[in-house]
């Protein structure tokens, strides 16, 4: 049976970061409660000398530029249920650590992913186009994991390895209270190594059960089984942007956070959406979803945000634009199938992505595809069909082009006298129970400049050309 193991992601600066419309923004900075000082900075802010506590009067003569927001706890709960939604693609058991933690057990998944450091890896991959701060780091137990993230991140295979580096921390880690850590200085102690070296009675009779029972958790003496995040049935999230956004364009920075989010909720549940529908919300009212499709389902977020993005592209906004909700409900099993050695994935299905592409393009119904059916008039033997709308099977009569002319032209007598048969006659008569019965011999024929066309004799003897062969 494998060792428990533990991964936390910690994003110090969700909060403000949540607020984001660009992945590279101006100084900003996240307000305490009462608006007066600085609660949270990025980096931006921070060169120019922002720093957390200060009085926000003294932060805007630093930098005049700087762009103030106001808390929104709500706001980012939701953007912590989508990185809990996107972290499905990596494990079944993922749990919020609010305000600003995911956990993730992955003592399960090591073997899919081939070992801890491949699977952080990937997770530092993903987590760059998401552009979030953050620090990683593993744990034998919970809690460990999430001191490890919040002193600077840490990865290790082994329990030995996570003792080792706790070891070094400093009591404050634990989020103690501010009395207790002042009598830990006074004794002394500067590490939790030196705490845990400590007789444990002793340690109880002075501080109380509660220190006993976070270290007991934290070492993994006491169990401390995180509450699961459960995925909703319908994916339906709604994100509000940190200001009025005015272009279109501008909205795939966000919108991209989104799908990122349904990736993962996707990949989770071994699904594929076939649709999903995109709002956007003005200030005064909200504009009617647009549903945008993929012929064959899809679940990655690079092929959505692409469809997305040619949607928008013909999106006038007459108003600006302060939240987006993305929601999905038609999903399919992913399909897995053996491959020949000549079978290209479905990853690099080129038709199906220029449709798609066309379609979200031009419109839904705007976009066909031809297919023969069964009728022996030529003019007859294809329809067209939308690409959601399913075909009868291909019916199709060997031996005919696949280039039809609009109508038949005449050959003049001069003109036939130059022209080889090939084969034939094929005869077709037909079409008696519409009207006048169509009664024709079809022939293939050459060029004198080696064209190959269909060429046929009616019933008063003329000849016309009725396509080419490719």
């Amino acid at each position: 049976m494998h060792q428990p193991l533990w991964i936390h992601l910690d994003f110090p600066l969700l909060a403000l970061e949540t607020r984001y419309t660009t992945p590279n923004p101006a100084p900003a900075v996240l307000l305490d409660g009462a608006a007066r000082r600085v609660e949270l900075a990025n980096a931006a802010a921070r060169q120019a000398g922002v720093q957390i506590g200060m009085a926000v009067a003294t932060a805007c003569s630093l930098c005049p530029e700087l762009t103030l927001h106001a808390p929104a706890p709500t706001q980012a709960r939701a953007q912590l249920e989508c990185l809990a939604l996107w972290a499905g693609a990596f494990s079944a058991q993922v749990a919020l650590a609010p305000p600003r933690g995911v956990l993730l057990e992955a003592a399960s998944m090591l073997s899919h992913f081939g070992g801890v450091q491949r699977l952080c890896h990937r997770l530092e991959e993903q987590l760059a186009r998401l552009h979030f701060s953050h620090t990683l780091a593993t744990g034998h137990t919970p809690l460990a994991a999430d001191l490890l993230a919040r002193s600077g991140g840490f990865v290790g295979e082994s329990r030995d390895e996570h003792r080792q580096r706790l070891g070094t921390l400093p009591p404050q880690q634990l989020g103690l209270p501010v009395r207790d850590s002042e009598r830990l200085r006074g004794m002394g102690i500067e590490s939790l190594g030196q705490l845990l070296a400590l007789p444990r009675d002793e340690l109880g009779v002075r501080f109380g059960a509660a220190l006993l029972e976070r270290l007991d958790r934290l070492w993994g003496l006491r169990a401390d089984p995180p509450r699961y995040f459960q995925p909703p049935p319908r994916f339906c999230q709604r994100l509000e942007l940190g200001h009025e956004v005015e272009s279109a364009q501008a909205l795939l920075f966000p919108l991209r956070r989104l799908l990122e989010a349904l990736e993962g909720y996707l990949q989770g549940r071994q699904q594929q959406a076939h649709e999903i529908e995109l709002q956007l919300h003005q200030r005064e009212s909200s504009l009617p979803a647009k549903t945008i499709g993929h012929r064959g389902g899809s679940s990655r977020a690079q092929e959505w945000l692409e469809l997305c993005r040619l949607h928008l592209e013909q999106e006038r906004l007459q108003q600006p634009v302060i939240a987006l909700t993305l929601s999905a409900e038609r999903f399919s099993d992913r399909t897995s199938r053996s491959l020949s050695l000549f079978d290209a994935p479905a990853g690099n299905d080129i038709t199906g992505g220029l449709l798609n592409r066309l379609q979200s393009r031009l419109g839904p119904g705007q976009v066909s595809r031809l297919t023969v059916v069964a009728d022996h008039r030529p003019e007859r033997a294809w329809s067209l069909f939308s690409l959601d709308q399913e075909p009868p099977p291909a019916t199709g009569i060997p031996g005919r082009p696949g280039w039809l002319l609009a109508t038949p032209q005449p050959l003049p007598p001069a003109q036939r006298a130059l022209i080889q048969l090939l084969s034939g006659p094929e005869r077709i008569v037909s079409g008696w129970w519409e009207g006048p019965a169509l009664r024709r011999d079809y022939y293939a024929g050459r060029w004198p400049d080696q064209r190959l066309g269909w060429l046929f004799r009616d019933d008063r003897g003329e000849w016309y050309l009725h396509g080419w062969f490719g």
